[in-house]
């Protein structure tokens, strides 16, 4: 069994990078998906004064679920199993790192993502993933 991850962020290069694994997923060889959403920091001291770790944590929370909600209604409707994670932190770095972590065997992504002009000044997500890793990146336009 081929151990896949699909990061997403909500961009129309994720949606097609899903319907990538949902072509894989009618292949010979089984998949095993795992769906994830990294979402960014509050870094901001000023709001860490004001706003709890938990009411912090409820919030990644729920921005990464409701960026995962469609993503996981089309593996439902397909009938592909999965799991999702939300991460928090840099988005290139965690992905990565998860990668890495949980063994996975193929890292499944959109060429571009939802960063706009940071991609132009920082270098793509999808670069910095393929630089941190040894896995094979199926990246998709």
């Amino acid at each position: 069994m081929t151990k896949v991850l699909l990061p997403v962020d909500g961009s129309t290069f994720s949606e097609r990078a899903l319907d990538y694994v949902l072509e894989m997923a009618k292949g010979e060889e089984p998949i095993q998906v795992h769906l994830l959403t990294v979402q960014l920091p509050i870094d901001s001291g000023h709001a860490r004064m004001f706003v709890s770790d938990d009411d912090i944590a409820a919030y990644h929370r729920d921005e990464g679920m409701a960026v995962l909600k469609p993503y996981m209604e089309r593996l439902d409707a397909a009938g592909v199993s999965y799991n999702w994670h939300v991460l928090v932190g840099h988005v290139a770095q965690s992905i990565a790192r998860f990668a890495k972590e949980q063994k996975f065997d193929k890292v499944v992504m959109g060429t571009h993502g939802r960063s706009g002009l940071t991609q132009l000044l920082m270098g793509s997500v999808a670069q910095n993933v393929i630089r941190r890793l040894k896995i094979p990146v199926a990246l998709v336009k």
